[in-house]
């Protein structure tokens, strides 16, 4: 999904900035540098629980901070908002937990979920696994340390299944091509507007999953989910294809196919694309 080199720390804070007038425009060129600095902290602590495969509480998250309230969650909205998204990273804010329940707070969740994404309550603990198996964070932000073990409310050591991984490459992807080629260079969903984060596209892409039967939207072709170095076929892993070519990911105008199917397709509509690529019957 990016370059091999790390994103500098200066284009990282520029990215940040340019998210905040539109949170808190009142706020002036030293105290956006300020949040853009926090966020950035907050978010390497973030990235670096998930390398961990660990979950933290909200007491220890602040104490790994070195400032604020516990009992206080904006911090969290503000990395989501300013950082992860734009980042296309999944939403490592479910990696903080309440210490009695293992899950983010509820009322905390209802309300950032509102203005932030879609995700529901019961996507959480899957949302959590996306977290540590993704595997692009030292790509954009460099070496990570691991969080000390004695900071861990618990750690994920569930393996990737075959499928998971295939929705998160397919979601990469995607990704990738709302951001720009390589690195970061655009906000999320200004290419192809109204498109959905990393979580809600993972998201979307496992229900789709589910009503194509696991199959070519275009071809009926079944999706390989081994990969290269397995012997799977490339040209036969999962792809999402936008239906209107012009408007972004989003839930209604987004369906699955093969990479190849994809490719062929190209500004073709639906129903040309079906009758050139195969003798298509609907299932």
């Amino acid at each position: 999904m990016y370059d091999e080199s790390p994103m500098p720390r200066a284009a990282l804070l520029a990215l940040i900035s340019d998210q905040i007038p539109e949170v808190y425009p009142d706020y002036g060129t030293k105290k956006t540098q300020a949040l853009a600095q926090r966020v950035l902290e907050d978010l390497y602590i973030l990235a670096r629980c998930a390398i961990s495969k660990c979950r933290v509480t909200y007491t220890d998250a602040i104490t790994l901070r070195g400032h604020g309230n516990r009992q206080n969650g904006r911090w969290l909205d503000d990395v989501y908002s300013f950082a992860i998204s734009p980042l296309g990273f999944p939403d490592l804010t479910m990696l903080v937990v309440n210490a009695a329940t293992g899950q983010p707070s509820e009322d905390a969740f209802e309300a950032r979920r509102g203005k932030l994404s879609e995700i529901p309550i019961s996507e959480v603990p899957r949302e959590q696994n996306r977290c540590v198996w993704f595997d692009g964070y030292e790509a954009v932000l460099g070496p990570l340390e691991p969080i000390p073990a004695k900071y861990h409310y618990a750690r994920s050591v569930m393996r990737e299944p075959a499928q998971e991984a295939e929705i998160r490459r397919a979601v990469s992807n995607a990704i990738q091509r709302v951001n720009g080629v390589g690195k970061v260079t655009m906000k999320v969903g200004k290419e192809y507007m109204g498109s959905g984060n990393y979580s809600e596209l993972c998201l979307l892409t496992s229900q789709l999953l589910k009503m194509q039967k696991g199959r070519c939207a275009l071809t009926g072709q079944p999706f390989e989910e081994r990969s290269t170095e397995e012997g799977g076929i490339q040209d036969d892993r999962m792809s999402l294809d936008r239906i209107d070519n012009s408007r972004g990911y989003y839930d209604g105008n987004v369906q699955l196919v093969t990479q190849f199917a994809n490719r062929a397709r190209g500004q073709m509509s639906i129903q040309e694309a079906r009758r050139r690529l195969t003798q298509y019957e609907e299932p």
